[in-house]
């Protein structure tokens, strides 16, 4: 008999098919959406989590076979087995989506990916290792296809995978269902702790409220239980020593719970640990040593040892992940696996070392395929892990602007999951569009570059695009004169707008450029006034510069003026006294640049500055930085792998996320994720709520 067949048999003749535990984290996404669509909850990601100061960030590592959630997860002799999961849509399960994966990656090579048999699809189900063995507990399993209605079932198998036949065995199981729980070894003793059984025929789920202990030394006397302080779900379970640690996760009232309630499996006595002072939905946590260590959907990893009155932070991570798990390759070496991350399950591996000490600055590099057709010149904005793109041009040549170069496609772009997804088109063909958003979920898209039928010219109109709806609208205000290669910024409720090039072919040619001094300023508001100049004006002409706002300063780095001439100096603009000043350049004028705010710095890369030696320009390589408390330049990063060429430079989780398209000859873009090095500045506290499905 299969492991699938005998599966089968079991729930045949259960009168209660439960639903099973999730391995550390995973399992837990599965349960939220268990309970039936008017009772069901979920959990609320923060819209936005910053990196700790001081703490080490997790660097981007490799690939999983699958991005999954609600997958049970083991460590043993250097490899971490995943098994099983789900990957549809969160709150909507149906047996398509459950995954009947099993295979294990190389902890020392994360390349290396070895598939084991496994036959059945199955979620929420708890790995663990002891010896030889690799053992699945419980899971839920859905008998609906989709578009039926929900018919979940939580098992009570138990089956031990034997790593050197390669076979499976069939073991004592369960005393009833179990999903939504988790599990750990002690010594020789596995131990089951939290989770609920659902009824696939009633609908109705029943909340465990005691630990379950087997010997597998000797596996035939059963199962024995202890009776537990608490009835929650979806929450973390490790151990050290004789002490079972269960972390987090749900009520039996529908709230979520922070504590920490450790088992002394010599005595049966349970203690209280310190709450758990991140999100404790969907933990996961693993022993490291003599140390607990945990992660939620914050992004924050926290370390807890045993006597300890609190929990210390440790690192975070570059995507925040809930029901994941954690593969401890040694006690500073933490592997973050799968997991879910506002509706997008991330798809690489994330490395932590908690042993270093390392603040030179460092650097990931991915080449990913992709559906744009756009070369350069997009318009572009992050938000919630997704970059979006609109327009911009189908050559890598510099002034290919025929009608049919310029486009107005959008597409945007999972920085988690890796993946590419449509977005509504731009409404007109054009590139070097201007964006900033409004803190509101709305980008608003100002002027640009495109031709009119007759020439390719400077463009004036204005749009909003609605995040959430994912379209665009003409309630935006328009610029009182056409723009390109200008800067644009929101401050306080107010978009503003700071030098470029009003650029007509049709015009003499001694009037086609002209630079425009004039800053112009309007609300942030649907249907408001337009762009309007209220007096101020730029000390010089300033096109293709590098423009970012840091506090309550805009800066302008670099670009040209009449006459194709750089511009040399550099300047920043108070937004309450209105006025400019000048500051200190960086060690070359550029051209076409990207500067970005982090954490009280600025960050200069990309564009082109003078040759070294000779005439002309060349591609220029470093990141520099600027303090304003020290008011001076400093190289953070001598060259970063990428060409700059039309390179984009953007924040991200503490990071600088460098982006390009401009590649000839595949269609792929380019990613570098680099760590500026410097400290980084505390993190943002971020509130959590459980809410209602409506």
């Amino acid at each position: 008999m299969t492991l699938g067949e005998e599966v089968s048999h079991r729930k045949e003749r259960s009168v209660i098919p439960a639903s099973a535990s999730a391995p550390s984290i995973a399992a837990l996404i599965a349960l939220m959406t268990l309970a039936s669509p008017a009772s069901a909850q979920h959990f609320k990601m923060p819209e936005e989590v910053q990196r700790d100061s001081a703490m080490p960030i997790a660097t981007l590592d490799a690939t999983t076979p699958r991005a999954t959630t609600s997958f049970g997860a083991a460590t043993a002799d250097g490899w971490v087995y995943v098994i099983g999961g789900y990957t549809g849509p969160p709150h909507d399960y149906y047996m398509e989506e459950q995954q009947r994966d099993f295979y294990r990656i190389n902890l020392h090579d994360r390349s290396h990916v070895e598939y084991l048999p496994h036959d059945q699809r199955i979620q929420s189900c708890s790995l663990e290792a002891h010896g030889d063995q690799i053992i699945r507990i419980g899971g839920m399993v859905a008998s609906n296809q989709q578009f039926e209605d929900q018919r979940l079932g939580s098992l009570d198998d138990v089956w031990a995978f034997d790593t050197d036949t390669r076979n499976w065995s069939v073991m004592p199981p369960l005393p009833s269902p179990r999903s939504s729980h988790d599990s750990t070894v002690v010594g020789s003793r596995l131990v089951i702790a939290g989770g609920w059984g659902m009824d696939e025929e009633t609908g109705e789920s029943t909340w465990h409220e005691d630990v379950l202990v087997m010997d597998l030394e000797d596996p035939s006397a059963g199962w024995k239980n202890i009776p537990a302080p608490f009835k929650r779900r979806a929450v973390a379970t490790t151990s050290i020593g004789d002490d079972v640690i269960v972390i987090g996760g749900i009520t039996d009232e529908r709230g979520m719970s922070q504590s920490v309630d450790v088992l002394d499996l010599k005595t049966g006595t349970w203690t209280k640990g310190p709450d758990y002072p991140g999100i404790a939905f969907g933990v996961a946590a693993e022993a490291a040593g003599d140390r607990v260590i945990a992660s939620g959907a914050d992004g924050m990893v926290f370390a807890w040892e045993p006597g300890e009155t609190e929990w210390k932070p440790v690192g975070t991570l570059t995507f925040p992940r809930f029901f994941h798990q954690i593969a401890v390759a040694s006690p500073e070496d933490l592997i973050f696996v799968g997991g879910i991350s506002r509706g997008v399950r991330p798809a690489h591996l994330e490395h932590l070392d908690l042993a270093s000490t390392s603040n030179a600055p460092s650097a990931v590099t991915m080449s990913i395929p992709t559906p744009m057709q756009a070369k350069n010149r997009q318009a572009m904005f992050v938000n919630d892990g997704w970059v979006y793109l609109f327009g911009g041009n189908n050559s890598v040549g510099q002034h290919d602007f025929e009608p049919e170069n310029f486009l107005s496609t959008g597409q945007r772009f999972s920085l988690a999951g890796m993946h590419w997804e449509e977005a509504a088109d731009f409404p007109h063909a054009r590139q070097t569009i201007q964006t900033c958003m409004d803190g509101e979920g709305n980008a608003y898209a100002v002027g640009g570059f495109g031709h009119d039928g007759e020439a390719a010219r400077t463009q004036t109109e204005g749009y909003r695009f609605d995040v959430a709806e994912g379209t665009w609208h003409e309630d935006a205000p328009n610029l009182p004169v056409s723009r390109s290669q200008f800067g644009l910024v929101e401050h306080e409720g107010e978009m503003w707008v700071f030098g470029g090039l009003d650029y007509d072919p049709r015009r003499a040619d001694d009037d086609q450029f002209r630079h425009l001094l004039e800053v112009v300023s309007a609300p942030v508001a649907k249907n408001g006034p337009d762009f309007a100049y209220d007096g101020i004006n730029l000390p010089e002409p300033r096109r293709a510069f590098a423009g970012a706002k840091l506090d309550d300063r805009y800066y302008l780095v670099g670009g040209m003026r009449e006459d194709f001439q750089l511009v040399e100096n550099c300047r920043t603009f108070d937004f309450d006294s209105k006025q400019f000043m000048e500051i200190p350049s960086p060690s070359r004028p550029r051209l076409s640049a990207q500067l970005v705010a982090l954490d009280g710095r600025l960050y200069l890369a990309g564009g082109r500055s003078p040759k070294a030696e000779g005439s002309g320009l060349e591609s220029n390589l470093s990141i520099e930085c600027f303090d304003p408390d020290t008011n001076a330049w400093s190289t953070v990063m001598e060259e970063i792998p990428m060409q700059p060429r039309h390179m984009r430079m953007m924040p991200y989780r503490g990071r600088l996320l460098l982006f390009s398209s401009h590649v000839a000859e595949n269609d792929m873009v380019n990613l570098v994720f680099v760590d500026p090095g410097h400290q980084m500045s505390e993190r943002m506290e971020s509130a959590i709520t459980i809410v209602e499905d409506e």
